[in-house]
């Protein structure tokens, strides 16, 4: 297991806490075959690619990709599972609009764009996270998301009077 960064561990403090509020958390799961990213890369070329990944994105990942295939499976692993936490519903999400960087300590960050801002903002999603890991053939990928706290304060109760008779 790796060290968090601050950010994972705010992040995860937070998610936490929301669900300790019974604040909806939603996630998004994905497992992508690692062989077949390296075939459609094969059969498509660049263009697939410059479909898939935004030009910050492909600066990133223009060193592996030549047998880097592993990496591009994580990366799609990351963005199919932020849909499925954004759109339960009918919603379209283009994969350049999630776009996932390496953060200083090389944890994936998602940095949410049009349509991906968009359906975040329609499920009221303000937070996200995404883990990706690879194990043989298969990259796979959690997506974590979470509606705004309210800002903390006082807590207010009614008491209201019952009127005898």
């Amino acid at each position: 297991m790796s060290a968090a960064t601050t950010t994972e561990r705010s992040l995860l403090t937070a998610l936490l806490a929301e669900l300790a509020a019974g604040a909806p958390v939603a996630v998004g799961v994905d497992l992508t075959h690692i062989p077949s990213v390296g075939e459609r890369l094969a059969r498509l070329g660049p263009r697939w690619l410059g479909d898939q990944f935004t030009v910050r994105e492909l600066r990133e990942l223009d060193g592996v990709r030549n047998g880097g295939h592993a990496t591009l499976a994580g990366r799609l692993a990351a963005k199919e599972a932020f849909i499925k936490l954004l759109t339960p519903q009918d919603d379209f999400v283009l994969h350049r609009d999630i776009e996932i960087l390496r953060a200083s300590g090389g944890a994936p960050v998602v940095h949410a764009h049009r349509s991906a801002l968009a359906a975040a903002g329609r499920r009221a999603l303000t937070s996200w996270s995404v883990s990706i890991t690879h194990q043989g053939d298969w990259a796979a990928a959690v997506a974590v998301g979470a509606p705004a706290l309210p800002a903390p304060g006082p807590v207010h109760t009614h008491h209201t009077q019952e009127k005898r008779s």
